[in-house]
């Protein structure tokens, strides 16, 4: 029996009754999910992923739930991927970010710059173990200060030979480390970090990367992330902005440059590496709507680019995405929502994402 079939029979019961564990423990939440979607990059998707909110038991009204999220998806075009991703708060205003991933990806080279035709690719895989987070402290209550960390492993493999991979011969083409470390600031003063109705996150930051710390590559990485949020004429609507911008300098894989798309920012681009280089900006607005039950629905739109030169940049070709989602709250006393994005482009692209917590 083929393979994917044999996931799809043995989900099909989650499927038709979902199971959600609420207050597994008095301080746990707990909730166990199926995972069926489809995006271009991935085709048909389907797996299980899990959400596990630690209530703080010494203080539950002021004390910031973790995060735990594993899952484990098989897509359709022979694709795995295992992560998990969480988030802790300690009594004492630190926080620890991270997210560890291993994947067998098959995915496909469009060349690197800001002008790649969707319909010009070229299928490889890479194989990879990642790990990226920080971890803050706290000098007032809204101001955090700390380490950021970033490793990455990958071996490339399938490479057609005088395809365009071999033929471009970008940085990265032949895998091994990217190992980085650095230091980061953020501003923090959201009402809650897994829905936010309003307050603002403000995080900078730099890593640098290099044979001291174990990378086969030395380049620079500079990010600025600022989101707001605020309600908008009514408590159950929220009206979220976020500017983000990025830089790299040196000789940084193809595949750990700055992109464009995916589930998380301008949603609606075809494939996440269809449009690659040095540095990247985008600005995204979403407007966030409770609807009934546990049942709500989001706007949303945005405008970005890539450009390795200020020179490449052009009014006129900036990628422009808009869509309409919806979301699932998936766990009752937490704000903690499964969201369906629907996207679309200027030129003519759209794609579907399925996640969990918000884009931004």
């Amino acid at each position: 029996m083929h393979f994917p079939l044999i996931w799809l029979l043995l989900l099909f019961p989650i499927l038709i009754l979902g199971q959600e564990i609420d207050s597994l423990q008095d301080h746990i939440d707990l909730g166990i999910y199926p995972v069926v979607s489809y995006t271009p990059e991935t085709n048909l998707s389907f797996g299980a992923f899990a959400l596990m909110v630690l209530k703080n038991k010494s203080n539950p009204n002021h004390y910031t739930p973790n995060l735990i999220s594993p899952k484990m998806i098989y897509t359709l075009n022979n694709q795995l991927i295992l992560g998990v991703e969480s988030s802790f708060f300690t009594q004492k205003n630190g926080r620890i970010n991270a997210k560890i991933k291993y994947s067998d990806y098959p995915d496909y080279f469009f060349g690197i710059g800001n002008a790649n035709n969707p319909k010009i690719k070229e299928l490889y895989t890479r194989q990879f173990m990642s790990t990226q987070g920080y971890v803050m402290k706290g000098i007032t209550p809204t101001l955090f200060a700390g380490a950021l960390f970033d490793f990455d492993y990958s071996v490339l493999k399938d490479l057609i030979p005088n395809g365009m991979l071999n033929q471009e011969d970008p940085q990265g083409i032949r895998g091994g480390r990217s190992a980085g470390a650095g230091i980061g600031l953020t501003f923090d003063n959201r009402d809650h970090l897994l829905y936010p109705r309003k307050g603002k996150f403000i995080q900078v930051g730099a890593r640098w990367y290099g044979l001291m710390i174990g990378s086969d590559y030395q380049y620079q990485h500079l990010f600025f992330d600022y989101r707001q949020y605020q309600p908008f004429f009514s408590d159950q609507r929220v009206l979220a902005f976020q500017f983000s911008t990025q830089f790299n300098q040196g000789n940084i894989p193809f595949y750990k440059l700055s992109k464009l798309g995916g589930k998380d920012y301008l949603r609606g681009i075809d494939n996440a590496n269809l449009y690659t280089a040095q540095h990247s900006f985008y600005g995204q607005i979403e407007g966030r709507q409770h609807l009934f039950w546990r049942l709500g629905g989001v706007l949303f739109a945005g405008i970005g680019d890539v450009f390795d030169h200020l020179k490449e940049l052009d009014v006129a070709h900036l990628k422009i995405n808009y869509g309409i989602g919806g979301r699932f709250q998936a766990l009752k006393e937490q704000s903690l929502n499964i969201r369906l994005d629907l996207g679309f482009t200027n030129n003519g692209q759209s794609a579907i994402y399925f996640s969990i917590k918000e884009a931004f």
